[in-house]
């Protein structure tokens, strides 16, 4: 009897999110890659993110399923609900191997079982992992870590929080950092969207315009918007543009400095965000939480220098403070300094947006898709099947 090598012809791709946000643009990145590579990609997902999924991913096909990890339910219920459904998406569209991208680390649990009970090869990427690991139950572990999975993460942190979450051995999680496409610069768009973008705000051309862009949430930082658009409105004249939604939104826009022509404007879910960045003084991404923030990324491959807390570029380790202005804290008054600073246009602001749009581009898009791309290829070549 012979083993014969498998080739990655069909994979699917089971989407466990309750919302879109970076996670699943990563995704739509990979898929779409994979796609133009050859690969058929089949994307299964909660039926209500579908409208909002299926821009992302076209022209790739998309299929409703209850694989979400939803939050009113318990770790059994979300785990057997997953399963099931995997279980009826796997032979009907008989991949050679399977994309997990999790959010959270313990939100593809059921869906685990279902490729081990399958004997599929799967790829998992962590996009976020909690300080403090969660324990999940043994009966719910077991089957989980039974699939043939690769692992990895899109930060060092972050992996090494998954490896002691489900006790797999140093260096078991691979690190392959986001990466985005650094765009030429181009001055006079620049100048353009600077124009535009304070005109369509009732801002002077020159008016100071610092930029949030993330889900509207406390891991996000968003609960402090409100106290950060009014200290820089008192420190620098500055006004904050929010882009995104989220559970805040509600609360920020009750909120006085969100009030007509007040510090704090809500754009809304935006597709025009490099645009923003473009126009922006500064970004500023006051995080208690993040993997590797493809906002931060994207910010530093245009040129447009980042006040964040250390919590946001964990991902970025020593190096951070060499490629943005970072607060240890979620402090209002150290991330408002440092947009001070970045407007003031010190000397060494320039050495950072240098630095980090190096950074951007030496760890670009494509770096990103041919690490993803190996360790997939590889693991379905390692699964051999018998003739």
């Amino acid at each position: 009897m012979t083993v014969r090598a498998r080739r990655l012809r069909r994979l699917l791709v089971l989407l466990p999110s309750a919302a879109i946000g970076g996670a699943e643009r990563h995704t739509a990145t990979l898929a779409l890659a994979l796609a133009e590579a050859g690969v058929e990609v089949i994307v299964a997902a909660e039926p209500d993110l579908l409208p909002g999924l299926a821009p992302l991913f076209h022209p790739l096909a998309t299929v409703a399923a209850p694989i979400g990890w939803r939050e009113a339910e318990g770790l059994d219920a979300n785990a057997a609900r997953q399963a099931r459904a995997a279980a009826a998406l796997v032979p009907h569209h008989a991949p050679d191997a399977a994309l997990l991208p999790l959010p959270w680390p313990s939100h593809g649990l059921g869906l685990q079982g279902a490729l081990a009970e399958a004997h599929l090869p799967g790829l998992a990427i962590i996009h976020l992992a909690p300080r403090e690991p969660v324990p999940v139950p043994a009966a719910l572990l077991r089957p989980a870590l039974a699939a043939p999975l690769a692992w990895a993460a899109v930060s060092a942190p972050v992996a090494g929080r998954v490896e002691a979450l489900f006790g797999l051995a140093p260096g078991q999680v691979a690190v392959v950092p986001n990466g985005v496409a650094a765009p030429a610069e181009d001055p006079a768009r620049r100048a353009a969207q600077r124009r535009a973008r304070r005109a369509a705000l009732g801002l002077g051309p020159a008016a100071p315009l610092v930029l949030f862009a993330g889900r509207l949430e406390e891991k996000k930082g968003a609960d402090l918007l409100p106290a950060l658009a009014e200290r820089l409105e008192e420190s620098s004249g500055a006004t904050l543009v929010a882009l995104g939604e989220g559970p805040l939104a509600p609360s920020l826009a009750a909120h006085p400095a969100a009030r007509l022509g007040g510090p704090l404007r809500l754009g809304g879910l935006a597709d025009d965000v490099g645009d923003w960045l473009l126009a922006a003084d500064a970004l500023v991404l006051p995080s208690r939480l993040e993997g590797c923030p493809l906002i931060a990324l994207e910010a530093a491959a245009r040129r447009c220098p980042v006040a964040a807390t250390a919590a946001a570029l964990e991902c970025w380790g020593k190096m951070a403070d060499s490629l943005a202005f970072v607060s240890e804290t979620q402090s209002i008054l150290g991330l408002t300094s440092h947009v001070s600073v970045i407007l003031g246009k010190a000397l060494y602001t320039t050495g950072r947006i240098d630095a980090a749009e190096a950074y951007a581009t030496r760890h670009g898009m494509r770096e990103m898709l041919n690490r993803y791309s190996v360790l997939l290829r590889g693991l379905v070549a390692g699964h051999g099947r018998y003739g």
